[in-house]
């Protein structure tokens, strides 16, 4: 054999062996954690609230199929996520595929919302993501390929242990992580970065025992029974910033129809220890007692609940962040250290309307108050 049809022959299979690599070799995707999660108990059970950032780096729309949480250190798998519930945890971060639930556009960003149970409470998170996708060509053709990213490696912490914000109840929890607009899924932008500082956000609502949340006229902002309760202190700490001028109004048919920057209205911010910082939100105009710098210690009334702020009703909305920033932190896990379980709402459309579930009256020590459910704290 000649040298020269040697050589061809040799290139022909280096070509011919390239092209099959870059057949095999995955795609350009990125598949990443927007911030470590922490545990916490919810309902009895030892839960991270997390998200996976998706970027597609691709000329194909990526349609999401199956994703698998595994347990790094059994190779176990925790979860397990079918297309369709992919479809509704899904969300776009580029605005552009409205009507594509779980479609991931070319060059586009997305982010996968998980609340996953851990096997074991005590140790640790230690999970990565193995993500099935089908590329979409512009012919309509599907290719299947599959990704591993998004490790996560944090050793066991505890959450941050709150006292009562409240007295007495009944209290409803409000909160749903599958909510599409609740604030588990709010993301803000600040300074070009990304958070959720509702990460963990609880919207605590009164209710009579009938489930009602106001009493004679519901459109009158003083016929709701939570209204003017006080706000206690949940924690020692340090006021470190206030909100004071929102002004009320008296229907809430007439209250204002505030942007993303006012969603607060009136708030206390006090930093608490392993710097965190716990906002109580929506307070009621001339309630608040302190000042930023004051000290403050666990159980002291700072304030009353109100309606003021990006709001439907009067309520306390109560979040703990890891910094001083009521939209640009990130929402962390905390506990309450004590209260009791008096039931729940399991269809969410009965909030204000209508009775609650009741459960054995059980009190709940250092855990996060589940979903939806009705609970009082001592007088």
């Amino acid at each position: 054999m000649s040298a020269s049809k040697s050589c061809f022959l040799f290139l022909l299979c280096v070509a011919s062996l390239a092209k099959a690599l870059a057949q095999s070799t995955p795609p350009a995707f990125n598949l990443r954690v927007l911030e470590t999660p922490q545990p916490t108990v919810i309902d009895g059970k030892s839960m991270v609230y997390y998200e996976l950032l998706l970027d597609n780096l691709l000329n194909d729309s990526l349609e999401l199929k199956t994703l698998e949480v595994i347990q790094t250190s059994d190779h176990s798998v925790v979860a397990t996520f079918n297309r369709d519930d992919l479809s509704r945890r899904y969300g776009s971060l580029d605005g552009t595929h409205k009507g594509r639930k779980g479609v991931l556009n070319p060059d586009g960003s997305g982010i996968i919302y998980l609340e996953i149970a851990l096997k074991q409470a005590d140790a640790g998170v230690h999970l990565i993501h193995r993500l099935e996708v089908d590329a979409l060509n512009q012919a309509a053709a599907k290719r299947s390929f599959s990704v591993e990213g998004g490790k996560i490696q944090h050793s066991k912490t505890s959450p941050v242990v709150l006292g009562t914000p409240l007295r007495g109840g009944p209290w409803v929890a409000i909160y749903e992580p599958s909510w599409e607009r609740g604030h588990r899924r709010v993301m803000f932008t600040t300074d070009g970065e990304q958070h959720i500082p509702g990460r963990f956000a609880i919207d605590f609502i009164m209710p009579d025992q009938q489930g009602q949340f106001s009493k004679g006229n519901s459109d009158s902002t003083r016929n709701w029974y939570g209204y003017g309760v006080p706000v206690l202190a949940a924690s020692d700490g340090v006021v470190v910033a206030t909100r004071i001028d929102f002004m009320e109004s008296l229907t809430l048919s007439a209250h204002p129809d505030y942007p993303a920057s006012k969603a607060t209205g009136n708030y206390i911010a006090i930093a608490i220890n392993n710097n965190r910082v716990v906002f109580y939100e929506h307070l009621q105009p001339g309630s608040i007692t302190v000042k930023s710098g004051q000290r403050v210690k666990k159980g002291d009334v700072i304030a009353a609940i109100g309606f003021t702020g990006q709001t439907t009703g009067p309520h306390l909305h109560l979040h703990v962040a890891d910094r001083n920033s009521p939209l640009g932190a990130e929402g962390v896990p905390f506990a309450i250290d004590a209260f009791t379980l008096l039931g729940v709402y399991a269809d969410p459309s009965g909030l204000g309307r209508q009775p609650w579930t009741p459960l054995e009256n059980k009190k709940m020590v250092k855990e996060h108050p589940g979903p939806n459910t009705v609970i009082m704290f001592q007088p």
